[in-house]
C-alpha cells in the first residue's frame, strides 16, 4: 500500500513508485511515461529483491541501460548479468506462471493501472494501452486463461495454408505458372485423355511397330532401287544419244564444187551446171541437220539433267528409309511432344486443383477457427461474469448489480447496466481485476489512487479489504485514509509500506518547486 496524506496532495510521487514497481516487474513504462523523473534526478539504479519459497533473488537494474539487468548478492555487489528477456522469462518462472502463449508484460499489462499508462479507461479493461488493436485485448485474455493451445494449433495451420496459397498465386502472377481457370481445367480433362489414349496404343504396339517399320521399309527399299536401276538405264539411253549427236555436230560438213573437179577430168561429159546444183542441194540439206542436232543436243541435256536429280531423290529416299530402320527418331519425337503435352495438361489441372484445395482447406480452418474461438470465449465469458457476481456479492452483499463482460472474436463490451456515473465504472473495473486476479494465474496487480478518486467512501472502503483476501501481491495508490472510516483508516495505514506527502516526497528532489525536500518514509 501506497498512503498519501490526508490532503490528496497530487505530485507527491504515488503513481512514480508504482511506476517503479513496474519497472522492477520488467516494465519500461517509467522511462517511457515518466520522463521528467531521468530529466531531473540523472540517470540511477534501482536495487530489489524478490522471495520466491525459502530463497531470496536480488537485482540490479538502472534507467541508463533499461535492457540489462544485474544479479547481485546480499550487499549487491554484482554477480551476473541478465538480459531484461532472461529477467522476465526468470520472473515467470519465479512466479511459476505455466501459460505458453503469452509473455509475462502482455500478461500484467492491462492489470497495472498507473495513470500515464494509458489503461485506466474503466469501458476498455482488457486494453494494456489505448492503441491496443481490440482483436489483440481478446486473444491475450484467452491465454491469461491458460486456453489458447486449440487456437494456436488452428492459427498455425491457417497460416501455412495462407502462405501456400499466397505463393501460388504470386507464381502466377509473375507468369512461373500458368493462370488456369475452370474452362482451361475442363480442355485440359479431354486432353489428358486423348493424349493417354495415345501413348497407350505406342506403348502397346511399339514391339510390333518396330518389326512392321523393317517390313515397310524393306518393301521400300526394292521399290526404290527397282525405280533407280530404271532412271540409270534410261541415264544410259540418254547419254549414249546426246554423245553421237554430239559427234555428228562436230563431224557434219557439206560437198564444195572444188570436189568435182577430178571428176570432170575423167568424164568431160559431164554436166557442169548439174554439179553445181548437187552441191548447192547439199549446202542446204546439211543446214537442216544441223538445226535438228542442237535441238536434240538440247533436249537430251534437259533430260540428262532430269534423270540425274530423279536419281538423286531416290537416293536420298532409300537413306532415310536406312536410318528410320536404326533410328526411329519419327516415333521417339512423337512420344515426346505426347509426353510433353500430357505433363503440362497435368500440371496445368494439378496447380488448379491444388489452388481449388488450398481455398477450401483456409475456408475450413477459417469456420474452425471461429467456432473454436467462439466456443472458447463463450466460456471465458461466462467464467467471468459468474465471477464478478459472486465477488460483488462477496463485497457488498447480495443483490449488487455486477458488470458484464461480452466477448466477440475480434472485439469486446464491458457493460455496468443501469449505473452510468464514473464511480460505478471504477467500481466495475475494480471487480473485474479481482475477479480476474482470483481465476487466472496473474502473479500482481496495481491500482492507482486516481481509480479510487470517484467512488463513493463507502463501497472504496469495502473494496479495499477484498485485495488483502489474495495470497499475491497487489499494490495499491491511495489518500485521504480518515475519510473511509477509522476502521478502514487503520487497516490502510497496517498495510502500507510507504507513507507519502506534501512535505515527505518519494524522491529528495521537489522539482515542482526544485527544492530540496526530505524523502518520503518507507517502513
Amino acid at each position: 500500500m501506497v498512503l498519501g496524506d490526508e490532503n490528496g496532495t497530487n505530485s507527491i510521487g504515488k503513481s512514480t513508485l508504482l511506476m517503479v514497481v513496474d519497472f522492477v516487474l520488467g516494465g519500461q513504462s517509467l522511462i517511457e511515461h515518466n520522463g521528467d523523473v531521468v530529466s531531473e534526478l540523472g540517470e540511477h539504479d534501482y536495487r530489489f529483491s524478490f522471495q520466491f519459497g525459502r530463497e531470496t533473488f536480488r537485482f540490479q537494474r538502472g534507467t541508463a541501460d533499461s535492457a540489462t539487468v544485474y544479479v547481485c548478492d546480499e550487499v549487491y555487489g554484482i554477480v551476473s548479468v541478465k538480459t531484461i528477456e532472461e529477467y522476465r522469462s526468470f520472473l515467470m518462472a519465479g512466479f511459476r506462471i505455466t501459460l505458453e502463449d503469452i509473455s509475462f508484460r502482455a500478461l500484467l499489462g492491462p492489470y497495472f493501472r498507473v495513470w500515464g499508462r494509458g489503461n485506466d479507461d474503466a469501458r476498455f479493461p482488457l486494453h494494456a494501452f489505448k492503441a491496443q488493436p481490440p482483436r489483440e485485448c481478446v486473444n491475450n485474455l484467452i491465454k491469461t486463461f491458460g486456453l489458447f493451445g486449440s487456437i494456436r494449433d488452428l492459427q498455425v495451420s491457417l497460416a501455412e495454408k495462407e502462405k501456400e496459397s499466397g505463393a501460388l498465386r504470386n507464381a502466377v502472377a509473375t507468369s512461373i505458372l500458368p493462370k488456369v481457370g475452370k474452362k482451361e481445367h475442363a480442355k485440359n480433362l479431354v486432353s489428358i485423355d486423348a493424349l493417354e489414349q495415345q501413348l497407350d496404343a505406342i506403348r502397346s504396339n511399339l514391339a510390333l511397330y518396330a518389326t512392321s517399320i523393317a517390313d515397310i521399309v524393306n518393301r521400300e527399299m526394292v521399290e526404290q532401287k527397282q525405280r533407280r536401276d530404271g532412271l540409270l538405264e534410261t541415264r544410259s539411253r540418254v547419254e549414249a544419244s546426246l554423245r553421237r549427236v554430239r559427234r555428228n555436230l562436230e563431224s557434219n560438213r557439206h560437198i564444195k564444187s572444188a570436189h568435182f573437179d577430178g571428176l570432170t577430168h575423167y568424164f568431160p561429159e559431164v554436166n557442169q551446171n548439174r554439179l553445181a546444183e548437187v552441191e548447192e542441194f547439199h549446202s542446204e540439206v546439211a543446214k537442216l541437220l544441223r538445226a535438228e542436232l542442237c535441238d536434240s543436243e538440247r533436249s537430251l541435256s534437259d533430260q540428262l539433267i532430269e534423270v540425274d536429280g530423279d536419281i538423286a531423290e531416290v537416293d536420298s529416299t532409300i537413306s532415310e528409309a536406312l536410318r528410320s530402320v536404326n533410328e526411329p527418331t519419327a516415333v521417339l519425337d512423337r512420344v515426346v511432344g505426347l509426353s510433353n503435352s500430357l505433363q503440362a495438361a497435368k500440371d496445368q489441372n494439378r496447380f488448379y486443383e491444388l489452388g481449388l484445395a488450398l481455398r477450401e482447406s483456409i475456408a475450413k480452418l477459417k469456420s474452425f477457427l471461429s467456432e473454436e474461438k467462439v466456443r472458447v470465449i463463450q466460456r471465458i465469458e461466462e467464467s467471468l461474469n459468474d465471477g464478478m457476481r459472486a465477488t460483488a456479492s462477496a463485497i457488498f452483499g447480495e443483490g449488487r448489480k455486477s458488470p458484464r463482460l461480452t466477448l466477440r472474436e475480434a472485439s469486446y463490451t464491458f457493460d455496468v447496466h443501469e449505473d452510468t456515473d464514473t464511480g460505478a465504472a471504477f467500481v466495475a473495473l475494480i471487480l473485474f481485476d479481482l475477479t480476474m486476479f482470483d481465476e487466472t494465474q496473474l502473479p500482481v496487480i496495481a491500482h492507482d489512487s486516481l481509480i479510487f478518486k470517484n467512488i463513493e467512501n463507502d463501497s472504496v472502503s469495502k473494496l479495499i479489504r477484498f485485495y488483502a483476501e489474495f495470497d499475491k501481491q497487489s499494490f495499491v495508490a491511495i489518500d485521504e485514509a480518515e475519510k473511509y472510516g477509522p476502521d478502514t483508516a487503520e487497516f490502510l495505514r497496517g498495510c502500507s509500506v510507504v507513507l507519502l506527502s506534501d512535505d515527505a516526497l518519494l524522491y529528495d528532489t521537489d522539482w515542482r518547486s526544485k527544492s530540496e525536500l526530505s524523502p518520503g518514509r518507507i517502513d
